[in-house]
């Protein structure tokens, strides 16, 4: 007789909640910033196109973090450490309330470092409680807190603004952290079993990026991922000032563009997930999704105040649902791409990339703005992802 205990759903749908609502709060506090930038930023005696600097610092940190805590992750609790990294979201995000350009600088470090971890972490839970069938969907429902994060920055972060101000706007993220903490404590007890204490989780930076360049189809995958993020960024962090400034829109308004947007990435994702799942492989529907990203990308460089508002909403909503809805897709085929035992750090060498490619899109998108425009910038991210369709032809046709 079998021994196999088989899987129920709640064995994934539990842990797939609590680290939708874990991300979620770590999104909020990294995608708030250029929400509150052409406020927040001239206090500082900065002009605001200064918040391309902002995710560069977080990304930063998310970078070497990821891969220097990929293994730690697992060798502890990774529940628990979900809870530590939410720890370190607070204390940026209070940080970054202070107003004090260093201190906002050091804040925006603590912010990436709780964003680098927390995706292998969530991935070593996930990819042991749900069937194969099924990982493109849960990793996919997982990744739209992602965007939820941004909703909430997109819609509730500017109404905070509006009745007291930046600094309290950041404040109620912190608390909304500290909830989250409390709530979290109450079922992570639960995933003291997946830890990994055996595990070589000395703090290495370079293994889990060579494990991912040795492997040709996940090399491709991730090139692919670089200009996906890119546009991903490039909507999120400018969207808000480029709709302020050149379309002349409130920046209610342009809050609630982006929040849209974001409210789109997350049912993408999951729609996409779905797809990939049940009638299309990942690798095809990233392709599809690097098209769309491309057109949309087009279709805001041409942006006009004299476009019903109606029209702009509608651009934001395939943006956001084609920018932003590649992320479970492409943890789930990593996963599976992934040699046993090889998860978290695969995910950890992948997201090295992608986090760069966030550190250094934001960086050249403001240098184009300086001195093209808004306009040219986003018909330069169009061109970038003719590369993800390349780079993920070439993916599969290495995958076994």
């Amino acid at each position: 007789m079998s021994s196999i205990t088989p899987i129920s759903r709640r064995d994934y749908l539990e842990p797939t909640g609590l680290l939708l609502l874990t991300q979620t709060m770590i999104s909020w506090a990294v995608y708030s910033p250029p929400v509150i930038a052409k406020q927040a930023l001239p206090e500082m005696g900065l002009d605001p196109i200064w918040i391309g600097a902002q995710p560069m610092i977080v990304f930063i940190s998310a970078m070497f973090f990821g891969v220097l805590a990929s293994s730690w992750v697992v060798s502890i609790n990774p529940m628990r450490a979900s809870q530590l990294l939410i720890c370190s979201c607070i204390i940026g995000v209070l940080l970054v309330s202070t107003g004090e350009i260093v201190l906002v600088v050091i804040g925006s470090a603590f912010v990436g470092a709780a964003l680098g971890p927390s995706t292998p972490a969530s991935s070593h839970i996930l990819a042991r409680v749900t069937p194969a069938h099924l990982q493109p969907l849960i990793f996919s429902i997982r990744q739209a807190s992602v965007a939820l994060g941004g909703v909430l920055a997109g819609f509730v972060t500017p109404l905070l603004m509006q009745h007291w101000n930046w600094q309290i706007s950041m404040m109620v993220i912190a608390l909304s952290c500290i909830v989250t903490l409390c709530v979290v404590e109450i079922w992570v007890g639960n995933y003291k079993r997946y830890s990994e204490p055996n595990i070589d989780h000395r703090f290495a930076v370079f293994k889990p990026i060579q494990l991912v360049l040795s492997i040709p189809s996940l090399r491709w995958l991730t090139i692919g991922m670089i200009p996906m993020v890119i546009a991903q960024y490039c909507l999120t962090t400018f969207i808000v000032l480029y709709l302020q400034d050149d379309i002349k829109l409130s920046v209610i308004t342009a809050g609630w563009i982006l929040g849209t947007a974001q409210a789109s990435g997350m049912f993408g994702r999951i729609l996409f997930g779905l797809l990939a799942g049940r009638y299309f492989t990942p690798l095809k529907v990233l392709l599809g999704l690097s098209i769309l990203a491309a057109i949309a990308s087009i279709l805001t460089s041409v942006l006009s105040s004299a476009w019903p508002i109606g029209l702009i909403f509608l651009i934001g909503i395939i943006f956001g649902a084609s920018a932003a809805g590649w992320n479970g897709i492409f943890l789930a085929e990593a996963a599976r791409q992934s040699p046993a035992g090889q998860i978290s750090r695969v995910t950890a060498g992948s997201t090295f990339f992608i986090f760069g490619g966030c550190v250094f899109g934001p960086a050249a998108f403001a240098i184009l703005i300086e001195q093209s425009g808004f306009g040219t910038a986003y018909i330069v991210c169009a061109s970038l992802l003719l590369l993800s369709f390349y780079a993920f032809l070439m993916s599969s046709r290495n995958t076994n």
